[in-house]
């Protein structure tokens, strides 16, 4: 796992972040609303990935990870979102699937860095 290098990936793509900040969306801006339902939902993913990853089931991999990249391409997570991509591209190539077993806790640090560098946001 060591050949994913994110540290010169900016963790929060600002200009995301503004741009659902700027979308109308009642008493809460739209990027609140989601952005609760972002971080609440990662450690459940990040759960369900531990608890796959052992078992080798790569379609249920693969569709965990893509979740995960989806929902951070949507929140400028760019970080969580590389790693999630990369993890993707394993499953569809086939790859070995015990070049992931790092990435849950790769991500969950990454879901915290983000949560702490997005509160100015809300």
């Amino acid at each position: 796992m060591s050949s994913l290098d994110i540290e010169h990936v900016e963790t929060v793509v600002e200009s995301q972040v503004k741009e659902l900040l700027d979308q109308p969306g009642g008493e809460a801006t739209l990027y609140h609303r989601l952005h609760g339902i972002f971080i609440s939902e990662g450690p459940d993913l990040i759960g369900e990935l531990r608890r796959l990853l052992p078992e080798g089931e790569r379609s249920e991999i693969h569709d965990m990870f893509h979740n995960i990249k989806g929902s951070s391409a949507a929140m400028g997570a760019k970080r969580i979102n590389e790693l999630a991509a990369y993890a993707v591209q394993v499953c569809r190539e086939d790859g070995d699937l015990e070049q992931l077993t790092e990435l849950p806790d790769r991500i969950e640090a990454e879901y915290s860095q983000y949560d702490s560098e997005t509160q100015r946001f809300l």
